[in-house]
């Protein structure tokens, strides 16, 4: 009897065993498969200095490949927008009021006739409610008087939001009741990316997986979640920022500061295998720009000996300093880009799809190397 017992005790454990051994076997079967549709995917991870305008890119995206932006969605961008107009009308009334208690430069003193609209627009809080008709109006008001603009000119001299005048030209209709943002708006908006965003989307039976970082200093040891597997690194940079400074520091030149940190991914061992592709973000403000001020004024881009305002010369040159950045064999890939302008960021889309499509094929030894 006790053979018996000890009989049916080892083939209950050999059962056991053999459940145990399929088991295993079934979850390595799943995380073999898992790895192989991962490998499928096409990982892109825009990096860049804050402000630089990866959001956008992002957005855009999301917009021309993903799922687009509902109702609701948009809907919930009102408050920030709504907030992006308050801080901009607000540090111009106060930028003016500055420049003309020091310099007393009737240029920047605003229309004692404007004192009630002045009032309100500096009594507001900027994300406190939303912009009602009475208070759009007296932004409007504000707007157009001459010391507001006279101040909007000299906007690289303090921190203003790129979309600042487009918001303002807008203001009666942000203001209205039932007010919901258009694709436009949403694009045009301004938050700081914390932490890590995804978004992924097929092209033409593609899949590609996006990933969007915080651009700012205390954000970026966060990049290292997002090093494994990456196709290709989308760098960003604003060109236009080359006469303004960082909001970090209030004294780096943003391309100062694109160089170098363009300078650090290009070259990480992180990236030894991964296509990258330089944004020269904004590069419809930077035409503006340079019609004011020459490029010379950053330290980086003194060297220049162009036509000041010459557009193509001028972004040939600062394309080669970015590229003289690189220390690797890897070719560099640049773009001219305006990330609010929908068909610009399809295009330049579509020659990246096809860069990484070719890396891709040139990795599995399918096509010429060298990409």
């Amino acid at each position: 009897a006790l053979i018996d017992i000890a009989s049916r005790a080892d083939m209950g454990l050999c059962a056991s065993k053999d459940e145990e051994d399929l088991h295993n076997e079934k979850l390595e079967r799943e995380l073999r498969q898992a790895r192989k549709a991962d490998k499928k995917i096409h990982k892109l991870l825009l990096l860049g200095a804050g402000q630089s305008g990866k959001s956008t890119v992002f957005k855009q995206m999301t917009s021309l490949y993903g799922e687009g932006f509902s109702e609701a969605e948009r809907k919930s961008y009102k408050s920030i927008i709504h907030g992006n107009v308050m801080e901009g009308i607000q540090m111009l009334v106060r930028q003016a009021d500055l420049r003309y208690e020091e310099d007393k430069k009737a240029d920047f003193m605003i229309s004692k006739a404007l004192g009630k609209e002045k009032e309100m627009v500096l009594e507001a809080r900027p994300h406190k409610g939303d912009i009602g008709e009475e208070l759009a109006e007296a932004i409007d008001k504000l707007w157009k008087d001459n010391a507001i603009r006279a101040t909007y000119n000299v906007r690289t001299e303090f921190q203003l939001n790129d979309s600042t005048n487009y918001y303002l030209d807008r203001i009666l209709v942000l203001g209205k009741q039932g007010y919901i943002p258009d694709e436009a708006d949403v694009m045009r908006s301004r938050a700081r990316t914390t932490g890590v965003i995804e978004q992924s989307f097929v092209i033409e039976d593609n899949k590609f997986t996006i990933f969007d970082v915080g651009g700012q200093r205390s954000e970026r040891k966060k990049w290292i979640h997002c090093f494994d597997g990456v196709s290709a690194v989308l760098f960003v940079c604003a060109i236009s920022g080359y006469n303004k400074v960082l909001f970090e520091d209030g004294h780096t030149n943003r391309i100062v500061e694109a160089l170098q940190l363009f300078g650090e991914i290009c070259n990480s061992r992180w990236f030894a295998t991964s296509s990258m592709i330089l944004f020269m973000n904004k590069r419809d403000l930077f035409e503006e720009e340079i019609m004011r001020t020459p490029i010379t004024v950053c330290p980086a881009l003194e060297q220049y000996d162009g036509p000041e305002d010459d557009y193509h010369e001028t972004t040939a040159f600062i394309t080669d300093v970015f590229e003289a950045q690189n220390k690797t064999s890897k070719q560099i890939y640049p773009h001219l880009t305006c990330a609010t302008d929908r068909d610009n960021v399809n295009k330049v889309f579509g020659d990246i799809k096809d860069t990484i499509m070719q890396k891709g094929l040139a990795d599995a030894g399918l096509a010429p190397s060298g990409i």
